[in-house]
């Protein structure tokens, strides 16, 4: 990991990455958090200038990747195609430690804050309409630049393997086992189409003004894979208001139906605490592993008997010489393991995996595919295997 930098260091480090670059002051933001360190800067001739310093020299796009991945993005925004503006850089360069710096024009605004998701104007249309726009691109934005790629039922892969990862370590109440497994194993949720993915929204990723959003950052964790994941950050700290007005206007300007969006957003909302509990472990740091735990414990007490998915209740036809069977629903097979707090109810988002109370783990269906259609809501009676079950479905796409 790289160290913070102050707001000097960076100053320093930006005569180094824009050559010709003279510093005559610092200006906001200046922060520094667990995750980056940024500063802005003014040159000798006023211009404003924005330092920003990742702080894990391991994950993320490198250099190379990055000034692509931006640089696709900028060509998208010069055409009309996204209604945000991104960085772009002017220059790079490292610290003696190794980490990556990065210099580029100020994008204006202000950081978005979390009492922003409590008004429920102007910007949560904004932020739908951004969001969307990201998600309709094309995926050769993220092509050929060593950016990940998932499929639909990749991403479902993953989440079990999470889910497997923190399952020996029984802090996960059973509650929220059964209702991720539900989940996990209703086909429908994991067939949908897959998008280029911001991947790691925070509110000094996002850029606001007058109630606008105005320029997206941070997009070293992009990727292709599921939409929700950008979708369950909003559910998970919108205000009701907020959310309704963010999901009509997200529903309207996307150019593709996913029925099962919000559900799986509120899973990977909730999955966010077992990721926590994940990385409190391979840290070894027991406060966290105790926060996650504690969180949990919150989670299911707030949550009970929910499920996210509804079951299908199965009916045996009478016979002529039996009296008839009694309805019952599907039975799955409950685990320990973990999950995060918020839930958003219709209109909220998450999604993840668990394995069982034997140690094994969920196999993925064959039949998810990426086409985002879903055929399962047939009305017959009768048994039906959990994995071809319907889900409570809600269509984002609103005529």
């Amino acid at each position: 990991m790289s160290a913070e930098k102050t707001p000097l260091e960076l100053a320093a480090l930006a005569t180094a990455a824009v050559p010709g670059l003279r510093v005559t002051g610092l200006r906001p933001p200046q922060f520094s958090d667990e995750v980056v360190s940024v500063t802005g800067i003014i040159d000798a001739t006023g211009n404003k200038w924005t330092v920003v310093c990742p702080h894990d020299t391991v994950g993320g796009l490198g250099l190379e990747s990055q000034t692509a991945v931006l640089s696709r993005l900028a060509r998208a925004r010069d055409a009309g195609e996204i209604p945000f503006d991104v960085p772009r850089p002017a220059g790079f360069t490292r610290t003696p430690e190794g980490g990556r710096v990065m210099v580029h024009r100020d994008l204006g605004g202000r950081f978005m804050t979390e009492d922003d998701f409590a008004d429920p104007h102007v910007l949560p249309a904004s932020l739908g309409r951004a969001l969307a726009a990201l998600h309709n691109l094309p995926e050769s934005v993220c092509t050929g630049v060593d950016l990940p790629a998932y499929s639909a039922q990749e991403c479902r892969t993953r989440h079990l393997a999470l889910l497997d990862e923190v399952a020996t370590t029984g802090v996960v109440p059973r509650s929220l086992w059964d209702r991720w497994e539900g989940a996990l194993e209703d086909v429908a949720l994991w067939r949908f189409r897959t998008t280029p993915v911001h991947g790691d929204f925070q509110p000094t990723t996002i850029l606001v003004d007058d109630g606008s959003v105005i320029g997206l950052t941070g997009f070293s964790s992009m990727h292709v894979g599921d939409p929700a994941e950008d979708i369950a950050w909003v559910l998970a700290r919108a205000s009701d208001d907020f959310l309704d007005r963010f999901q009509e206007a997200y529903s309207m300007a996307r150019d593709a139906t996913d029925l099962h969006l919000v559900t799986r957003a509120q899973l990977l909302s909730e999955l966010a605490v077992v990721r926590w509990l994940a990385h409190g472990i391979h840290a070894e740091d027991d406060s966290v592993v105790e926060d996650a735990t504690s969180m949990l414990a919150e989670l299911a007490g707030e949550l009970g008997e929910d499920q996210l998915v509804r079951p299908r209740e199965t009916v045996t036809p009478p016979s002529s010489m039996s009296a008839p069977a009694a309805a019952s629903g599907p039975e799955s097979t409950p685990a320990p393991s973990p999950s995060d707090p918020k839930h958003v109810d219709e209109g909220g988002a998450a999604a993840e995996d668990a394995p069982g109370p034997d140690g094994g783990t969920p196999q993925p269906s064959p039949d998810t595919d990426r086409d985002g259609d879903d055929g399962d809501t047939e009305t017959a009676t009768g048994p039906l295997p959990l994995s071809e079950a319907p889900t409570e479905s809600l269509d984002l796409e609103r005529p």
